[in-house]
């Protein structure tokens, strides 16, 4: 089932310390639109179920792939393939980017009251 959802009416949810997540998920793919007050980082961590591409909007932050770091700015493009170790660490102010995984991550819905189909 399609439908169509505004950002500013879904729920935002405090995942980890200063890092904010409204989600929207199909049935093949969900999206998530993070944003992140410095200072944070999420710890080392990788997705053995899910692909994630990353497309930043707003800020900039440090990705860390493969023991390298890249730092990130509106209109980068970061693709993960699933197994990939990874953390990001913000650098200044605010963050905010779009994250895709497919398939989709039940986790990633888990105290959300939007719509799942």
């Amino acid at each position: 089932m399609s439908y169509v959802v505004n950002w500013n009416d879904l729920p935002e949810v405090e995942i980890l310390p200063n890092n904010f997540r409204k989600s929207a998920a199909g049935l093949q793919c969900g999206v998530n639109r993070i944003r992140i007050v410095h200072p944070s980082a999420t710890p080392r961590h990788q997705h053995e179920d899910s692909e994630q591409t990353v497309l930043m909007l707003k800020g900039r932050m440090y990705i860390h792939i493969d023991n390298q770091r890249h730092e990130v700015s509106p209109g980068d493009i970061c693709v993960l393939p699933i197994g990939t170790p990874h953390s990001f660490e913000t650098i200044e102010g605010e963050v905010e980017l779009i994250e895709i995984f497919a398939p989709m991550r039940i986790q990633n819905l888990i105290g959300f009251v939007g719509k799942v189909f």
